[in-house]
């Protein structure tokens, strides 16, 4: 049985072994920084790098050496910015970058003031730690003074972050032992992603009745994805499943039936259902239909990327003695991705245009059909395993719903933006 820190640690990816100090560093000087900051989560980076260390894959004290350099550095950086442009660079660029005129005002006074209380204790609120040090240059804090606090206040926000993580890790190996690693990663995922859903909405009214059902299914296909791989490395039941069904497929093929799954699985093979998907995307472009020509896009090529880049970690090799000839891992399977992201793009798009409710039903039912036959196609010709196309569909339906659901926010904040400039 695969242990999953071995797995970790042995990922195809030089990130964890080599970068993942550097990227600590970067993320905590983007945390100190007030344009950076609004996009790059060094927090939530910090975080994890000591929820890593409990799992052994970095090592404690160089995480926290890395977050407390990092966060000094970015203190400097962000003086120096504000030394140099002072109040002009919030007018100019805060609007673009979140930064308004309240949380100027609320961090100003607290720095004019109180100067060590703003780079120590303001460390630990998100407003204020991203606008402290800035702030400090614009009013010309005493440099002595500044780098002080900087240091106390900084080392000590590292250090208490990493061990938040830290204990994180602690509860996560516990927790491990009942749910398994894989899946209650997912459920930490799915929890996160439920609480950024709440909040967003609360804040801005972002989603309506029928995005709830995109984030139910998105978290499903997170759990599936997650439970597979699991029982994949642990050899549990559905790997046990995998091989029974995969020894006995052979027992109901027959020559027509063989000549017809090899047609279905190539004529809706991922190459074929990109090329569509493509032009698709360049027809709804020219009509000036922004939406569907960006989403057929970014979902079809990104859902291929992600089944290549799953197929690394996952490592599993093909089935043996199959219809056909295949090279490559299997775990995903790419024709369950791409299937499952065409035909729901294709009901997503057209569904809404059939007025009739029995054609309706029917040409749903036909794009679902169409679905689990490529899928099936694959099982049956001794390409994939089960557990693989199971896994395909949820990627393809994890990564369609969470575009949907980022194109929603994206959207609302457009809007937001432009109605409010008209207002002004």
């Amino acid at each position: 049985m695969l242990n999953v820190n071995d797995f970790l640690l042995n990922l195809p990816l030089p990130l964890l072994d080599h970068w993942g100090y550097i990227i600590i560093f970067l993320a905590a000087i983007a945390e100190a920084v007030p344009i950076l900051g609004t996009f790059i989560p060094g927090h939530t980076i910090i975080i994890l790098g000591g929820f890593l260390a409990k799992l052994e894959i970095f090592k404690l004290e160089a995480v926290m050496v890395a977050a407390a350099a990092g966060v000094v550095t970015g203190d400097l950086l962000a003086y120096y910015i504000g030394r140099k442009f002072g109040y002009d660079f919030i007018i100019r660029y805060g609007k673009y970058f979140f930064l308004n005129e309240e949380k100027y005002q609320k961090t100003k006074d607290l720095v004019s003031e109180h100067t060590g209380k703003a780079l120590i204790i303001g460390r630990f609120s998100p407003f204020t730690r991203a606008l402290a040090a800035f702030l400090a240059g614009i009013y010309k804090i005493k440099f002595p003074k500044f780098i002080f606090y900087s240091i106390v206040g900084g080392v000590s926000w590292s250090i208490l972050s990493v061990l938040l993580g830290y204990i994180m890790g602690q509860g996560f190996e516990s927790a491990a032992k009942y749910f398994g690693r894989i899946v209650l990663a997912a459920i930490v995922l799915i929890v996160l992603i439920f609480f950024v859903f709440r909040m967003l909405n609360k804040r801005r009214q972002v989603f309506v009745k029928k995005h709830s059902v995109y984030l139910v299914l998105n978290a499903l296909s997170i759990y599936i994805f997650s439970k597979m791989a699991e029982d994949y490395f642990d050899k549990e039941a559905t790997y046990r499943f995998d091989l029974w069904l995969n020894q006995n497929i052979d027992s109901i093929w027959q020559p027509w039936l063989n000549k017809l799954m090899i047609f279905i699985t190539n004529i809706f093979s991922p190459e074929s259902l990109l090329v569509i998907a493509i032009l698709a995307a360049i027809y709804f472009f020219i009509k000036k239909n922004w939406y569907n020509s960006v989403l057929i896009f970014i979902s079809s090529a990104g859902g291929l990327i992600l089944g290549a880049i799953a197929k690394q970690l996952i490592n599993r090799p093909r089935p043996s003695e199959s219809l056909i000839s295949e090279t490559g891992l299997s775990f995903p399977s790419q024709h369950a991705v791409m299937a499952l992201i065409f035909f729901s793009l294709v009901m997503l798009i057209f569904t809404k245009k059939i007025k009739n409710k029995l054609l309706k039903s029917l040409f749903i039912f036909s794009n679902l059909f169409l679905i689990i036959l490529v899928g099936w196609s694959r099982v049956y010709l001794k390409v994939h395993y089960f557990s693989d196309v199971i896994v395909g569909f949820a990627l393809g339906l994890f990564w369609l719903t969470f575009l949907i659901l980022v194109f929603a926010i994206a959207i609302k904040l457009f809007k937001d933006k432009k109605y409010g400039k008209q207002q002004q």
